[in-house]
């Protein structure tokens, strides 16, 4: 059996928080490579693999940052490894319901948050639930925008309490509703002071994660993409909330 000294460089973004550490786990068992899992906001993540940080496998949020990094040449072509999906977390007493959801966030008085978009995908996808309300309702999309307080994802943005992830905005009311994905909020269901809304279809972007291999990565960064395109590494991804490919 192979011993590895060096451990194979993850760059992932932070929504696989859950997901990666058990992908690792069962890669590990299959194939025995020790894995160091950095997580971040895939932006961000990427700015630093363009300034020269040493990697040998990047998963994003989205597909723009991995197949960017590709068309310079620092890696492989990316793929599709998993999909997500936006919901809306929010205050249980406000009522949101999916029905009623255009009504309610396009009411000023609500204090809507985003993670900080161009920094972290998450704030990307929320602007384009404001690009596709403005399609229905033209004229909404600027102002819900210049309303979105980015709180979250961005370079600046203030650390969250320790333990502590996005919902605390919305229990310590900071902001009314959140617009997360579902894969993490789906965990927050339990939560009587808070309620998981979807959007509604036509409201909802299309969320692609992305995975690439530096050029010239040990074989094992390539296993590892392979892995999580497999059967197996599928049905971890949708055990912890993301949708298979």
């Amino acid at each position: 059996m192979t011993v590895f000294t060096q451990p194979l460089s993850v760059l992932s973004a932070g929504s696989m928080r859950h997901a990666f550490p058990a992908l690792i786990a069962a890669f590990g068992k299959l194939n025995h490579v020790p894995v160091s899992l950095t997580l971040g906001p895939a932006g961000l993540l990427r700015e630093r693999i363009e300034a020269g940080e040493h990697f040998d496998l990047f998963a994003s949020a989205n597909m723009a940052h991995p197949r960017r990094l590709a068309a310079q040449g620092i890696t492989n072509d990316a793929v599709c490894f998993a999909r997500n999906r936006l919901c809306v977390l929010a205050r249980s007493d406000l009522g949101l319901t999916t029905a009623n959801l255009l009504d309610v966030i396009t009411d000023p008085k609500i204090k809507i948050g985003t993670s900080t978009p161009g920094d972290d995908p998450a704030g990307d996808y929320a602007f384009e639930v404001f690009d596709l309300i403005e399609a229905k309702r033209p004229g909404l999309a600027e102002p819900l925008k210049s309303r979105a307080r980015q709180l979250v994802g961005g370079r600046n943005s203030p650390p969250a309490p320790s333990g502590k992830n996005a919902a605390w905005l919305v229990a310590d009311g900071e902001v009314d509703l959140f617009l997360s994905y579902y894969s993490n909020a789906r965990l927050l269901k339990h939560d009587s002071a808070l309620s998981v809304v979807a959007l509604p279809e036509e409201l909802s972007p299309i969320i692609e994660y992305g995975v690439t291999a530096r050029k010239g990565a040990r074989a094992e960064a390539g296993q590892l993409r392979e892995f999580l395109l497999s059967s197996d590494g599928q049905r971890i991804l949708e055990q912890n909330g993301f949708e298979p490919i």
